[in-house]
């Protein structure tokens, strides 16, 4: 009688998933909206006694940022041209008269940052081949790069609220002690496809600012922030582009609510 040697089961490790949370898989594998969590912040101002809302605006827009990336296909006219709508009239006329080592090392504000070759060979490509894409959106490109509300992506173990907390505080340059977070209403939140047709998913939650110790508008993150600025409701969706309009929804429906 033969007997076969006992072998202990093996398990396979569960991993969490920093996107959505869920054990089981890791976020490159996750098929839920690529998520992102942040405050939008309001202060009542004792000058005009009006409220005014905390925005930041890219230092680069999400296109470009993209584009330098390589993350598009070179041969894709549709998604080229979506990317390249994002873009102001600056980052166009950089990428039509600049190499690519000089944009890349300007992006991360370094020097000799490193980069891959293939990225450079596809930005050389669209220069030279499809060139004309960049051009005929020359006359209709934006004055300046995105504005929006302070958000990041979770850390390993973070929950929503300390990511948001965190990605302000970094981001905007004030501190958690300047702000208190609006109980009972829930979070708000806006679901889009990006012009890399990918879903992407914003959570925020709701805090109040005290005045006094949010003046100064010029403690951001100078590395990836190009701006920060307290608005009146209007302003603030006049800053907001005219295709982001789960923005602009939710920015109305929070206005309602703090105003009521």
């Amino acid at each position: 009688m033969q007997y076969s040697s006992y072998q202990p089961q093996k398990y396979s490790k569960k991993y969490v998933c920093n996107n959505c949370g869920i054990y089981g898989h890791l976020f490159y594998k996750c098929k839920k909206p690529i998520m992102s969590f942040g405050i939008i912040c309001f202060r009542l101002s004792p000058q005009t006694n009006q409220v005014e809302y905390l925005m930041i605006r890219r230092k680069d827009s999400l296109g470009y940022v993209d584009f330098l990336r390589g993350k598009y296909n070179q041969h894709n006219d549709f998604h080229l041209r979506n990317i390249i709508h994002e873009m102001t009239l600056k980052e166009i006329h950089d990428i039509l008269n600049y190499d690519y080592p000089y944009l890349w090392n300007q992006l991360w504000n370094k020097n000799d940052e490193k980069y891959d070759k293939k990225n450079m060979e596809k930005f050389n490509y669209i220069k030279t081949m499809k060139r004309e894409l960049l051009e005929e959106h020359i006359a209709n490109a934006w004055d300046e790069p995105e504005w929006g509300f302070p958000k990041g992506r979770r850390n390993a173990k973070e929950n929503d609220y300390d990511c948001s907390i965190r990605e302000f505080e970094e981001e905007t340059g004030y501190k958690k002690s300047d702000i208190h977070i609006i109980k009972n209403i829930g979070f708000f939140e806006e679901t889009f496809t990006g012009s890399n047709l990918k879903s992407y998913r914003h959570k925020y939650y709701l805090c109040k600012a005290s005045y006094e110790k949010t003046r100064n508008e010029s403690l951001f993150q100078k590395s990836e922030i190009g701006d920060l600025k307290w608005f009146s409701y209007e302003e603030s969706l006049s800053k907001i582009r005219d295709y982001n309009y789960e923005k602009m929804s939710m920015l109305t429906k929070i206005n309602n609510i703090v105003n009521k």
